[in-house]
């Protein structure tokens, strides 16, 4: 399916999510929303480990070029020396990390479905874009916006992106102008 338009890029996040098929949800949404939930999904992948990682979580991470252990070792710092050098190291070792990796839809998908099936939990709520309505888009050069209703009374802006022709959601949307 084709993203040429915010709403059709919001027609196949809602279609996908409806079956569940996060790696497409994920194709749909701009690459810096992305890089936020990865950075969740592989905090909730590792849970307080700092030392190790389960063997499946290894794999993800090898087949998709994810540095794994330096990641580890940004932990330990902050563990061990905790405070704001440990911590700006750890950040910056997540974004060397996420950027390094080969196809960051993929990635989080496999991700999100290890940590669904071990803890039941995930990045995302597979509610999102589930019966919502996607009104008032309003397209100025290579950004949009909109309006998700929720439901009665219940709605959220939401922000669009065209790169390389196609249009891209951002799950966090800034001020319409």
């Amino acid at each position: 399916m084709s993203r040429e338009s915010p709403e059709a890029a919001f027609e196949q996040a809602r279609a996908a999510m409806s079956r569940g098929d996060l790696l497409e949800v994920f194709a749909c949404l701009d690459v810096n929303d992305l890089k936020r939930v990865a950075e969740n999904a592989v905090a909730l992948s590792l849970g307080a480990q700092i030392d190790t990682a389960d063997d499946e979580v290894r794999q993800i991470c090898h087949d998709y070029g994810f540095p794994l252990d330096e990641i580890l070792a940004a932990r330990r710092r902050i563990m061990q020396s905790p405070g704001i050098e440990a911590t700006m190291g750890h950040r910056d070792a997540m974004k060397r990390g996420l950027a390094a990796v080969s196809n960051l839809p993929a990635f989080l998908g496999s991700l999100e479905r290890y940590s669904r099936r071990v803890s039941g939990g995930g990045s995302i709520s597979m509610r999102l874009f589930q019966n919502e309505t996607l009104t008032d888009v309003h397209i100025d050069g290579s950004r949009a916006w909109g309006t998700r209703l929720h439901g009665p009374g219940s709605s959220d802006d939401v922000e669009f992106v065209r790169r390389k022709s196609q249009w891209y959601i951002k799950l966090i949307s800034r001020r319409r102008p």
